[in-house]
């Protein structure tokens, strides 16, 4: 056989032969895919760009707190003006080890069309809308109004201030929602601060019948608790009540922190 045909026979023999590996080669990973596959998964890349989740923020996630309403908010009643929105915050920030940002807009005397109206303004709802927690109360003082220091009770109007406090109610969730699609919104109810009085016989039906009421409009929007506290001063009015028998003690606040809390959790 000449020089050239030996050439050509070899350089035909060895793609043969790689043709021929090559074959072997892919019957083996058609059959046993997972030799494709590394030892062990490796974890998604970050998203940059994706869109917030709708999970409310754990605990020891929550950043920023914004605390809304009427003097139960603001702390009246407290001698060191914490309230029970303040202590939430403090403990807060001892179980997760750093600062939270804490804004407390709440008035006193402040009812709920007033409320409506505060989340109307620009620089509120540019809080509202970074925050993690929003707490808020509303609705003792549209039930019973007060005159020269004293809470008249008007039997023929409440039920139809209540109507409309549930009105109202439903439209302040409706707004904070709108403008923070994530955050916790935790509404603590009332408690009677009649209870201890001649006038318990005419307030309890009143307050139990708007903490249940407020239970349900809350029930129809996601991420909205409901904190009962009518249960922490019935019949403890005296123990847990500043001396204006209508706002909670230091005591008392500490009691609808811990209830707060607790809801948190």
């Amino acid at each position: 056989m000449s020089t050239s045909g030996r050439l050509l026979w070899l350089v035909t023999s060895i793609s043969a032969l790689l043709s021929f590996l090559l074959l072997a080669v892919g019957f083996v990973l058609a059959t046993n895919p997972q030799q494709l596959a590394p030892a062990s998964p490796s974890p998604p890349a970050a998203d940059s760009g994706s869109s917030p989740s709708a999970t409310p923020p754990a605990t020891g996630e929550i950043e920023t707190i914004v605390a809304l309403g009427d003097s139960l908010t603001r702390g009246s009643g407290d001698a060191n003006g914490q309230g029970y929105a303040g202590r939430v915050r403090e403990k807060l920030e001892e179980q997760s080890g750093r600062t939270i940002r804490f804004t407390n807009l709440a008035v006193n005397g402040l009812e709920s069309p007033e409320l409506l109206e505060q989340l109307d303004q620009v620089q509120v709802k540019q809080l509202i809308a970074e925050a993690n927690l929003i707490l808020f109360t509303i609705g003792g003082n549209d039930l019973f109004q007060q005159t020269g220091g004293l809470y008249l009770l008007d039997e023929e109007k409440l039920v139809e201030t209540a109507e409309q406090l549930a009105a109202n109610f439903e439209e302040i969730i409706r707004r904070i929602r709108a403008i923070n699609k994530d955050a916790r919104i935790i509404y603590t109810s009332l408690y009677n601060p009649f209870g201890n009085t001649e006038a318990a016989a005419d307030t309890v039906k009143p307050v139990l019948d708007w903490n249940n009421a407020a239970g349900q409009i809350a029930a129809r929007h996601p991420g909205v608790i409901v904190v009962p506290t009518y249960d922490l001063f019935v019949q403890k009015e005296q123990q847990y009540l500043y001396s204006d028998h209508f706002h909670p003690n230091a005591d008392g606040y500490s009691r609808m922190a811990e209830r707060v809390l607790q809801a948190l959790e």
